[in-house]
């Protein structure tokens, strides 16, 4: 993996000029909704002609169409769509394994580059930490404030239990739509939470999990006994790690098809991501629309 720090990732970011656009795209092909409405701006879809108004502007003014009536017409135009895309991370105890880089700074990286190319798009971008004990938000203003961002948040110790059905329902209280990046490890996710990203989906909302585990949680390289020791309140064990290693690997594939089933399902799209990644590539990914 190539990025080593946030700054890193910040650099690389950079040089990738057309991910912002990507992502303007993708918001583009949304279908219209309430976050698409009539406005004063010079930009955007034409609507339809309204009589002037007391407080219009001149430059709306159809001179036009105008001059082939008795009234002075302006022309009613759909805003250009501008969504607010919020990454939510998870801060669950799960999230602090993994060596050299843990779940939970390679998570903070994927919600830090999904804020950079929303930002970059002109759309407004929101980090918030959920599903565990600590809690934060940061509205992104501007992209100089990234590495203040950066430093804010992995400064956070995950702790706790998941619950992101709590982190999803203040999304479902939003009276706009818009798009949700959800970047966790999923290993204490229900029926509900998928139950709930559907019903997001149902509302309008573009919906994309970024699913991260530790390299040594995909390769259970351990040998001999071992003392596996519960994050979210599971009970320690003591076992050989090699007799374990076939079943283990069994169930992160069974994991893993669960997984995809229920994304799709939900119609979410999902990347599955490993801490050894370069975390620019995933976004990538999340960008072009793929399913991975």
């Amino acid at each position: 993996m190539n990025v080593r720090s946030t700054q890193g990732l910040i650099e690389e970011l950079s040089r990738l000029g057309r991910l912002h656009v990507q992502l303007r795209r993708l918001i583009e092909s949304m279908p219209l909704g309430s976050h698409a409405a009539r406005g004063v701006q010079g930009g955007g879809d034409f609507v339809e002609h309204r009589a002037f108004r007391t407080g219009d502007e001149p430059a709306r003014v159809d001179w036009r169409a105008s001059a082939r009536g008795t009234r002075v017409l302006v022309r009613e135009q759909r805003a250009e769509r501008r969504l607010t895309v919020h990454a939510l991370i998870d801060t669950s105890a799960s999230m602090k394994t993994g060596e050299p880089v843990s779940k939970w700074r390679y998570g903070c990286w994927l919600g830090l580059a999904g804020a950079y190319c929303a930002r970059r798009g002109g759309d407004a971008a929101e980090l918030h930490g959920v599903a565990g004990e600590p809690s934060a938000k940061l509205r992104l203003r501007r992209i100089a404030e990234l590495d203040v961002a950066a430093q804010t948040f992995e400064q956070l110790e995950p702790e706790g239990q998941t619950d992101l059905c709590a982190a999803l329902a203040p999304l479902a209280e939003r009276p706009e739509r818009g798009m949700a990046i959800i970047v966790s490890d999923l290993l204490s996710v229900d029926d509900l939470f998928w139950k709930q990203l559907a019903e997001l989906r149902s509302r309008g909302w573009d919906l994309s999990i970024l699913r991260v585990l530790a390299q040594d949680e995909l390769s259970f390289d351990h040998t001999g006994p071992v003392r596996f020791t519960g994050l979210e309140g599971e009970e320690p064990l003591v076992a050989d790690a090699g007799a374990l290693r076939q079943a283990y690997l069994h169930e992160i594939e069974l994991f893993d098809e669960e997984c995809i089933r229920q994304a799709a399902s939900a119609g979410v799209r999902l990347i599955r991501c490993d801490t050894g990644q370069n975390p620019v590539e995933p976004i990538r990914s999340l960008l072009e629309g793929a399913n991975l």
